[in-house]
Formats: structure tokens, C-alpha cells, sequence
């Protein structure tokens, strides 16, 4: 990448990250915080630009936003920056070129779909312990929740998933798949033996379900009464009970509250990234109706939005 280029590039912008001279208040001694985030296409680019407007409220001070087009990198760019601004970098490949090259810097990610060593952060994965509180509430009846993953997974990744739903009196079955023709085996199998104590957890990934084993999943949940969750909203739409998904906006709140106790020299723990905690909850009310789960004004309290009953 040429050095002049990106020199070129930040010019004046960077004036604003360098240290000033002379007296300064105590918020004029909070560094700049400056945002990465991948310039996408619409309807993709709301997703950032919640996130980048929920960091600006939480950081509560200057904050410079930094779009990235396929073909730039954004290491050079991070390179040249001032060591004392916090720099929140979105999405996994930005986020994954600026890991790989960092050096010591207050380096945050958020919007990714997986874990980053050596760096502050948010996942897309929402806190286990999050939603083992919420399913009591919302389907008061399941005693046991199945999950399809990939051969690969072990089981240990699921161990906290497992201790925190057996705190909610919640068994957590695990079945293990080669690929989608081996799960497409594994669904059906387990589906013979479902019934309304049991509920399918559809995780962000490695679930192996495609369109044609999402409707067979629906299918069968309505005729036994099972249910099924998911990480996915447009799941709902299809029939879904209910679906757990990101809050891109308060997501982004929390990245810009974690981002400004970085620049206060408060945050004292280990750099490490942290599960989702700022979540949307959608139901589908058809659904629940069939199932016979009446939703009480509590519940209610519990979802974000409910898709009525046609």
C-alpha cells in the first residue's frame, strides 16, 4: 500500500488525533475515537450505521468514522494513527486484516461473527446465560433444547452453554454432524422423538439448516408441537417460534462505552472479547397460539417485536 496514498488520505482528519500543546479541560484529554467499518451496499450498510451511531452515543466524546471499500486495507491506516486513540474496527474482515498486524494498540471489534485474540470486543453470539434466562419466560414448558453442529465443534464449546441452561432446569442435547447430507439424517432421526418438552436451538452457524430443512423442521413442530428458535429473524417469518438476535444500535452502544473506559485508562481486565448481551427478541404469535402458549403481559415484556397472528 503506498505510504503516500494513505498520508494523502487522512491528511487533516489526523490533525484532530495528535496530541495539542498548551492547557487542555478534562475532556479535551480524551483521545479521538475512530471507527472502521466496511462500506457496503444498502440494505447492509444500516446494519454499520446503527452500530457506528450507537459508538458515537456511547463514547460521549469525538469520534472520527473511517468507511473501507473491498479493495483497501485498513492496516497502513491504523498504522499511522496516534497510539492513544481507541480505534473500533467492524466486521470480520477488517477486523480479522487489523488482529493479525497489532501492534499494541487500543484496538476494539464488534459486528464479527467470531473470536479475535489479544483485542477488546463484542461477538455476534449472544451470551448463552442470556438466553437460558429467557426461555423459561418465554417457553415455560421445555425441559430439553437440541442443537445440530458441525463434527468438528467439541464439545467443550458448548460446555457453558450447558451449565447455564442446566441452572433454568434445561437439558442441552448435542448432535454432531459430518455435513449437511449427514445432518439432513440427523434432523430426521431426532424429530421421531420430539414432542412439547423439546425445543431445536438453530445456532448462527454450523446448524447445517437450508431452506428445504427449515420447512420440514416448521412442518414438524407443528404437528408435534415442539419448538424451534432460532438466531435468524427472517426464521420467525417462516414459522419459527421465536428468534434472538442482535441489537446492532445498543451493540454499538456498549462497543463505544467499552471504547471510552479504554481511553480512560479504566478498563483494568485482560483484553479479551465478550459475548452479546444487547439483543432483539422476535416472536411469532401465530405460532405461539398453535402451540398453546398464551402470551402474559410478563412474556410481553421479554420481546421486542411480535408478529401478529393472521
Amino acid at each position: 500500500m503506498d505510504t503516500v496514498f494513505w498520508l494523502t488520505l487522512i491528511g487533516l482528519n489526523l490533525i484532530g488525533l495528535l496530541p495539542q500543546s498548551g492547557a487542555a479541560t478534562a475532556s479535551e484529554e480524551v483521545a479521538d475515537l475512530v471507527i472502521i467499518y466496511p462500506e457496503v451496499r444498502k440494505p447492509f450498510a444500516r446494519i454499520y450505521e446503527e452500530v457506528v451511531r450507537g459508538a458515537e452515543e456511547g463514547y460521549q466524546h469525538k469520534v472520527r468514522r473511517v468507511p473501507m471499500a473491498d479493495n483497501q486495507s485498513p492496516v497502513d491506516f491504523v498504522h499511522v494513527l496516534d497510539k492513544s486513540s481507541p480505534v473500533l474496527v467492524l466486521g470480520n474482515r477488517l477486523a480479522r486484516q487489523v488482529t493479525e498486524h497489532n501492534h499494541e494498540r487500543h484496538l476494539i471489534v464488534g459486528a464479527v461473527s467470531s473470536e479475535y485474540s489479544n483485542v477488546f470486543g463484542i461477538t455476534l453470539i449472544p451470551d448463552v446465560e442470556v438466553i437460558a434466562q429467557k426461555l423459561p419466560v418465554l417457553v415455560p414448558g421445555v425441559k430439553t433444547v437440541h442443537i445440530v453442529t458441525n463434527a468438528e465443534s467439541s464439545l467443550m464449546d458448548f460446555a457453558w452453554a450447558t451449565q447455564a441452561l442446566s441452572q433454568q432446569s434445561i437439558q442441552l442435547s448435542i448432535h454432531q454432524a459430518e455435513n449437511i447430507r449427514d445432518a439432513a439424517g440427523v434432523y430426521r432421526e431426532l424429530m421421531q422423538t420430539l414432542d412439547k418438552d423439546d425445543a431445536v436451538w438453530i445456532l448462527p452457524t454450523g446448524s447445517f439448516v437450508n431452506n428445504a430443512m427449515l420447512s420440514i423442521l416448521l412442518h414438524e413442530s407443528w404437528e408435534k408441537h415442539f419448538v424451534v428458535f432460532s438466531s435468524n429473524p427472517v426464521h420467525v417469518k417462516r414459522g419459527a417460534l421465536f428468534s434472538i438476535y442482535p441489537n446492532n444500535y445498543k451493540m454499538g452502544l456498549s462497543l463505544g462505552h467499552l471504547a471510552r473506559s479504554i481511553a480512560d485508562k479504566t478498563q483494568q481486565s485482560e483484553r479479551r472479547m465478550q459475548a452479546l448481551e444487547d439483543i432483539f427478541i422476535t416472536l411469532n404469535e401465530r405460532t405461539s397460539n398453535h402451540l398453546g402458549i398464551n402470551l402474559s403481559d410478563d412474556m410481553r415484556t421479554h420481546i421486542d417485536l411480535i408478529l401478529p397472528a393472521r
